[in-house]
């Protein structure tokens, strides 16, 4: 039998699934496609997904950038797209007989799929076999997986083996995290520091609820590798996803991420968080911009606010720049299906493989992105605007009528449905709304940054923690020369 706290977080697992299938009307959304279709397009307009069978999300190979609808060249690349798929861990038992989990076409969430070599896969794999308590959900990043042997000099620091390999980042998410870490610690005891283990899991499970609920192990060596992982629960990682609570771990997937174990739930949540990105991105950038542009935006807004990127031992000043320019084809596969079917883009190419975006910046446009935002720095913005002195008549209207803590994104109401579409059309007008928008996006970031950094001597101990901000400051200094360099 299920003891009471069991029964309790199946519950509230069970009851905010609930809650995301009926908002994102996944059932509806899904049933029309069918099993012989070529792809499935997907455009997202707030939580309301909309298939179209004739687009595809192909790989960038075929399509870098075209806001054209094609189809897949051939049944093989259908099959060799398939077969790149992550395995799936299924859901709980009591979710999924209560709740059963979405089913989606093979192509959905494709664009995710960002392709790594045989050699990192297999050695990304090996490390999650180390753990025999079960991963629902993992993903791999930072320079140890992707390629950055042009990003300057400052990746010389990174943490390495004796081998020269250098340090693995590595996000899992499991269903029970206090659960997780009691079975962990009992099969690598000294993946923890000395003052974690004499609390145990109830004490870790306590302070990983602070910041950006996710707790570190650094410098773990497994499988002759370095290895840094984090663990937070499935329900922590799809909240931020879709609502930007804390922009930690939903920012860090706004880039490219090697996946290694994937989750239905986290799939569909993480494609919401990329629409998201983009809708975001484009409400600060002007009418036109190059392609890199909207990637630098898209890749800068979870380090707005941090506040690691402008301290010694923080991060390094040029870390955005470098992500972007070597990574701009993983940018291209996670994006360009995304731009393709928001359908208010332009692209052209104006120099080789170099791309100029021309946006439709119409107020209604710009108003349907800022109705869409995320839901936490959605109610940031709303706030600001309707808590000030002499309010807009738009502003005003809202602020009289709001008994919410959140407002729908798709209200019921035809009146309030009115009131909203002239309350966002009003704050895209105004002349510091991009100025707020960034501001909010700080406010989000900067909390979470500090809680995690502080946290960082508790998880990982006064040793290791001396160690990783050593590698930090040496990464500060070379980025600043490098930045001096090219002034």
């Amino acid at each position: 039998m299920l003891s009471i706290t069991q029964q309790g977080c199946h519950a509230r697992t069970a009851l905010l699934l609930s809650t995301r299938a009926a908002s994102l009307q996944i059932g509806s959304a899904f049933k029309s496609t069918s099993s012989s279709s070529s792809g499935c397009g997907i455009a997202f307009y707030g939580s309301t997904i909309a298939t179209d069978q004739t687009r595809g999300l192909r790989s960038t190979s075929q399509c870098p950038l075209t806001l054209t609808s094609s189809r897949r060249s051939s049944a093989s690349s259908q099959t060799a797209s398939s077969d790149a798929l992550p395995r799936m861990v299924p859901s709980s038992p009591v979710s999924r007989t209560q709740f059963p989990p979405p089913s989606f076409p093979p192509s959905f969430g494709e664009n995710q799929l960002v392709p790594v070599s045989e050699e990192t896969s297999r050695r990304l794999h090996n490390i999650l076999a180390c753990f025999d308590t079960p991963v629902r959900f993992a993903f791999a990043y930072g320079s140890g997986v992707f390629s950055q042997k042009e990003a300057g000099p400052e990746h010389s620091k990174r943490p390495a083996t004796k081998e020269g390999k250098k340090m693995i980042d590595i996000i899992m998410a499991v269903t029970h995290t206090q659960h997780w870490h009691s079975l962990n610690m009992a099969q690598h005891p000294k993946h923890y520091s000395t003052l974690s283990r004499l609390l145990g899991s109830v004490g870790i499970g306590a302070v990983q609820q602070r910041g950006a609920k996710i707790w570190y192990n650094p410098y773990v060596p497994l499988e002759d590798e370095l290895v840094k992982y984090g663990i937070m629960s499935v329900d922590d990682l799809c909240t931020d996803l879709l609502d930007w609570e804390t922009l930690y771990v939903s920012g860090r997937m706004h880039k490219p991420v090697a996946l290694i174990t994937s989750d239905a739930r986290v799939r569909l949540a993480q494609q919401v968080n990329l629409a998201s990105a983009l809708r975001t991105a484009l409400l600060l950038l002007p009418k036109e911009f190059t392609e890199v542009e909207l990637y630098t935006q898209i890749a800068s807004l979870s380090y707005t606010g941090d506040f690691r990127m402008s301290v010694p031992g923080g991060e390094n000043s040029n870390k955005v720049r470098n992500i972007v320019v070597n990574q701009r084809e993983e940018f291209r596969r996670l994006y360009a299906g995304l731009m393709r079917n928001l359908g208010t883009l332009s692209v052209e190419e104006v120099n080789g493989n170099r791309f100029k975006i021309t946006q439709d910046d119409s107020i209604s446009t710009r108003a349907s992105y800022a109705a869409r935002l995320p839901r936490c720095l959605r109610q940031k913005v709303q706030d600001h605007y309707t808590s000030q002195p002499n309010l807009d008549p738009a502003f005003l209207k809202l602020s009289l009528s709001k008994t919410f803590d959140t407002v729908p994104r798709r209200p019921s109401s035809i009146d309030r449905e009115e009131t909203l579409n002239a309350f966002w059309r009003a704050v895209v007008q105004r002349d510091d709304f991009c100025q707020v928008l960034l501001q909010k996006i700080a406010q989000t970031v900067k909390g979470p940054a500090w809680s995690q950094s502080l946290k960082g001597i508790y998880t990982a101990g006064f040793t290791r923690t001396l160690r990783y901000v050593g590698a930090k400051i040496g990464k500060y200094f070379e980025g600043k020369k490098e930045s001096e360099k090219s002034q």
